[in-house]
Formats: structure tokens, sequence, C-alpha cells
């Protein structure tokens, strides 16, 4: 593959609006593919990282907190922290928004997070 076309490929990954460079649970990538194409409040989506747990807890994308630019607690907040589960995985999420209050607002009527 030339190096033109492998930096394409890296920039598409990074700069898309869900960043596909690396792996991600099974079953992830549809409700991350209709979050991007149906919530107008996400701008970008970035999965993090992946583990394995133990126990049987149900499935499903979880909101845990609002985040802030920097990780710090000045400023306003411009993502949500979710959590995925699967069959004995789990995976971060990061919804980056211009509008927390009403992406967690669309995210539970639209009955994307458990």
């Amino acid at each position: 593959m030339a190096i033109a076309a492998r930096h394409i490929i890296r920039v598409m990954a990074k700069y898309g609006k869900v960043k596909r460079q690396h792996g991600r649970v099974t079953g992830l990538d549809e409700i991350l593919d209709r979050i991007v194409r149906d919530c107008p409040h996400v701008t970008r989506i970035i999965p993090g990282r992946m583990g394995r747990k133990r126990g049987k807890m149900p499935g499903g994308l979880k909101i845990q907190y609002a985040t802030t630019p920097g990780g710090g607690a000045d400023g306003p907040a411009n993502g949500i922290k979710c959590i995925y589960t699967r069959q004995g995985s789990w995976q971060e999420v990061f919804l980056i928004c211009d509008d927390t209050a009403e992406t967690q607002r669309w995210l539970e009527t639209n009955n994307v997070v458990t």
C-alpha cells in the first residue's frame, strides 16, 4: 500500500465521527452508528479501554458521568463517559457532544442506554 494511501486511512480513522482505529466489543458498532446517524448533539465518538468481567451483569450501554476538557473539574462538560457491557466483556465509550444534558435525554428517550 502506498504511503499516501496509508496516511489517508489513518486520517479517516482519526477524524471520522467514530474512531475505528482500535478494536471494539461485539455489538458496539451498531449502537455507535445509530448514535452518530440519529443524535444531533454528538459530534464524535471515541471507544476507550476494553476488559473482561466476571459474573452476570445486564448488557448494554450505560451512562457513567459527564466529562470536561482535559479531565479537570473546571469548565462546562463537553462529553459523556459510557460503559458498554456484553457477554463477559466491557468497553469505555466517550461521546463528545455540544450539550451533555440534551445528549443524555436523547439517549434515554430513544432507548439507547439501559
